[in-house]
């Protein structure tokens, strides 16, 4: 069976709060597949389908205020 990642380990693999996590999946495109209103979790594979669909999409804002992709 593939590896499942819950909301926890998301915040613990990134470092980042239950509401940021929320607004990747709201916002962002993170799928995750809801067991109840409580538990929801990311298959390994998806986790980095979506974390490939990012990279360029990541602007960096430039000490002339100019933004470009990374």
């Amino acid at each position: 069976m593939e590896r499942r990642l819950s909301k926890k380990d998301l915040m613990e693999l990134y470092g980042v709060d239950r509401v940021t996590i929320e607004d990747w999946r709201r916002n962002r495109g993170l799928k995750m597949i809801e067991v109840s209103t409580h538990s929801k979790y990311i298959t390994e594979k998806d986790l980095l389908e979506w974390e490939n669909s990012l990279k360029g999409n990541i602007k960096v804002k430039r000490l002339n205020n100019q933004s470009v992709s990374e």
